[in-house]
C-alpha cells in the first residue's frame, strides 16, 4: 500500500540535499592546475618535510611557470639531486630548509625548478 498525495506522485519521504547538484562534480585538473604547460607531479620519496605537512609519498602538483617567493615550497636540484624545501631569508641570504636542521645556501649549483602549489597525499599506495 503507497500513500498518493494530492498530485498523484508517491510520497517518499524528504528530498535529498543533493537534489540539484547531481550534474556538479569535482574536476581535479580544473582545481589542481592552473597552467597545465608549465605544470607537473613529483612524488615526495622522503619524510624530510613532514615539519610542513608533506608525508613521504606525497604526490606534489609543481608550477614551472609561478615565480617563487620566501616561504614557499618549491622543488630545487641540488648537486644533481631533486630536493623539496621550504624557501626562507636566513640573515638576508635565500636558503632552503627541510624544517629540521639542514639548511641548503642558494648557491650557483643549485636551481629552483619549481612552485608546489598543491599535495595530494595517497594512503593505499602499495609498497
Amino acid at each position: 500500500m503507497s500513500f498518493l498525495g494530492i498530485t498523484g506522485k508517491k510520497a517518499n519521504g524528504f528530498a535529498s540535499p543533493a537534489q540539484g547538484y547531481e550534474d556538479a562534480s569535482i574536476d581535479l585538473n580544473e582545481l589542481l592546475i592552473k597552467r597545465p604547460a608549465s605544470t607537473y607531479f613529483f612524488r615526495l620519496e622522503s619524510a624530510e618535510m613532514t615539519e610542513f605537512g608533506l608525508l613521504d609519498g606525497a604526490l606534489l602538483v609543481v608550477d614551472r611557470s609561478k615565480v617563487p617567493t620566501l616561504n614557499n615550497i618549491v622543488i630545487v636540484r641540488h648537486e644533481g639531486q631533486f630536493l623539496c624545501r621550504l624557501m626562507l631569508n636566513h640573515n638576508g641570504y635565500t636558503v632552503f630548509s627541510n624544517g629540521k636542521n639542514e639548511i641548503l645556501p642558494l648557491i650557483d649549483d643549485t636551481e629552483i625548478i619549481g612552485v608546489v602549489t598543491a599535495s595530494i597525499q595517497i594512503y593505499d599506495i602499495p609498497y
